[in-house]
């Protein structure tokens, strides 16, 4: 798989997250098939796209948007790019701070030996969710989830958006891992665009 792919792919599944994250905030519900993929990514260790997404369509959520973020539409995702770029901006921070860093990977360790749950089961992602809010919810400037607030309020839809972040963390750290670097976002989309065309999402 050649560079460009792999950092597409890697930029897919941070918009995948901003974007189930967006859903869950609106509506209360996401796509739960990209839910699933998002969350296991947590937690697993490889930096190997296709150890992560066996297949484009794992990441057709993220794809969509990169598409529209891509092709100039992006007032219909404004959101969903915002919350992208807030992670790209905590994960900076994040790798400044190896206390937390390190506290971050134990506890994802811990939580990937417990095979008791799902990753997507009520415990795990309240588990994630403490984990998020007690590292990276610390660092400033928080990132503010604007939606409903009948859904904000709900404690297990504001544990699995706390989930999703992380798992957007993950991706960021995966993007960089390949490569990516914040100009490509502006430099490289009419490159990214093509390849994602020829993509069976």
């Amino acid at each position: 798989m050649n560079n460009l792919k792999q950092r597409t792919l890697a930029l897919a599944s941070l918009l995948q997250s901003a974007t189930l994250v967006d859903q869950l905030a609106r509506t209360g519900v996401c796509d739960s098939k990209g839910d699933e993929v998002s969350l296991k990514s947590i937690v697993t260790n490889s930096t190997n796209i296709e150890d992560i997404f066996h297949s484009p369509k794992d990441l057709s959520v993220g794809l969509n948007s990169l598409k529209i973020a891509f092709s100039k539409k992006t007032k219909n995702i404004q959101n969903i790019i915002f919350y992208s770029l807030a992670l790209i901006n905590l994960e900076k921070k994040l790798m400044k701070n190896k206390k937390l860093l390190s506290q971050i990977l134990s506890e994802i360790e811990y939580i990937k030996q417990q095979e008791f749950f799902e990753i997507s089961h009520t415990n795990s992602l309240a588990r994630l969710a403490e984990l998020y809010k007690s590292t990276l919810g610390e660092l400033n400037p928080t990132i503010m989830v604007s939606g409903e607030q009948i859904y904000l309020s709900n404690k297990h839809t504001a544990n699995h958006i706390r989930a999703l972040l992380l798992a957007g963390i993950r991706a960021v750290s995966l993007w960089k891992s390949q490569g990516g670097k914040v100009w490509h976002l502006l430099f490289n989309k009419k490159q990214a665009l093509k390849l994602i065309n020829t993509m069976d999402f």
